[in-house]
């Protein structure tokens, strides 16, 4: 009788991991709106951590985003020689 109730107890004990996780999500979310509307609010603080974490990372995204351009870039030129299609690959005006 214990194995057939067994799928609705694992069932269970899912749907109050869920509800317990996502109750723990609302406190957390309670708690940020207090914490924002709590005083001192500190815009300056906020605007210069937004710029670090904006304007200063862009170099960083930038170099990332060549390197992960440039094997895409090969990954795609060995797979079109592969099928022998080379004529699809963009070739510069030089």
């Amino acid at each position: 009788m214990v194995a057939i109730l067994q799928p609705v107890q694992d069932l269970g004990f899912w749907v109050l991991r869920v509800v317990d996780d996502l109750g723990k999500l609302a406190v957390f979310t309670g708690q940020i709106i207090a914490a924002l509307l709590t005083p001192p609010v500190r815009v300056r603080a906020f605007v210069t951590e937004i710029f670090k974490l904006g304007v200063l990372s862009l170099i960083i995204i930038c170099v990332s985003g060549v390197a992960v351009g440039a094997v895409l870039g090969l990954q795609g030129y060995n797979t079109l020689v592969r099928f022998g299609a080379e004529q699809s690959l963009v070739r510069s005006s030089a």
